[in-house]
């Protein structure tokens, strides 16, 4: 009993060392850390500068650069457009839009599922915004809805504004999932290996959302542009650096 006492004590003591006692506002080496930061943020912002005026200059420079890009991603340069088999299974009216359910094969036997929200009154062809999640799941039931469910806000809130809107599911959690961390969390090295990365198939899948977007005939092709949210945000400055009819990102 005398024991447990002395643990309560310790125990007291520890914590009132931890919310009593005042820790310094700076370690030693924090000033140290601070400056050597700054000045690389700062380095690099100036050498990002530069490259977007020798870009503007020289064309062929960005060019080089997309297909460099493109081949980090694991995409060969010549990759086919197979058609997309597009296909709307349903509609719903939500909070004063229209809802269309799609799913499209950005290649062969690879179905993704994605939601267009649209305005119900539209006037000429409508700005189209492709969103593409971040890997938030929704399950129900053991049912994968597609983490669009998460972001049917930002869909509602495009359509109301009166622009289209097609919410993209990822690779991972789609309403068919699959496996998108394999060498986070599946030790899957090999697809390092054989050069596949799933940035490279979620880029590529938003390619073809592009293209789906553009056989759509309420669409101003002209004017699309692109967000996204966690990686989808990731994948929408990939996005916009492959491909030219982004006009507009802002992840």
């Amino acid at each position: 009993m005398r024991k447990l006492g002395w643990y309560v004590v310790l125990i007291g003591l520890g914590i009132w060392c931890v919310f009593a006692a005042p820790l310094p506002s700076r370690l030693p080496g924090d000033q140290l850390l601070f400056c050597y930061f700054s000045n690389e943020v700062e380095m690099v912002a100036d050498l990002t500068k530069e490259k977007i005026s020798q870009l503007l200059e020289n064309p062929d420079s960005s060019k080089k650069l997309r297909q460099q890009l493109i081949e980090m991603l694991g995409l060969p340069l010549d990759l086919e457009r197979t058609p997309l088999h597009a296909c709307v299974t349903g509609t719903n009216f939500c909070k004063g839009v229209l809802v269309e359910k799609v799913h499209f094969q950005p290649i062969p036997r690879v179905y993704y599922t994605a939601n267009l929200y649209l305005p119900l009154e539209q006037q000429g062809r409508l700005p189209a915004i492709l969103y593409l999640c971040g890997h938030w799941s929704f399950v129900s039931n053991g049912i994968s809805y597609g983490n669009k469910v998460r972001y049917q806000r930002d869909g509602i809130t495009f359509a109301k504004n009166g622009y289209a809107c097609l919410v993209l599911d990822t690779v991972q959690w789609g309403e068919i999932p699959t496996d998108h961390r394999g060498t986070s969390r599946q030790a899957a090295w090999w697809w390092n290996s054989i050069g596949f990365s799933p940035a490279g198939i979620e880029t590529w899948a938003a390619i073809r959302a592009l293209d789906y977007l553009c056989t759509r005939s309420e669409i101003n092709t002209n004017c699309i542009g692109v967000t996204g949210h966690s990686g989808g945000g990731a994948y929408a400055w990939m996005l916009a650096a492959v491909d030219d009819r982004v006009k507009a990102v802002a992840p």
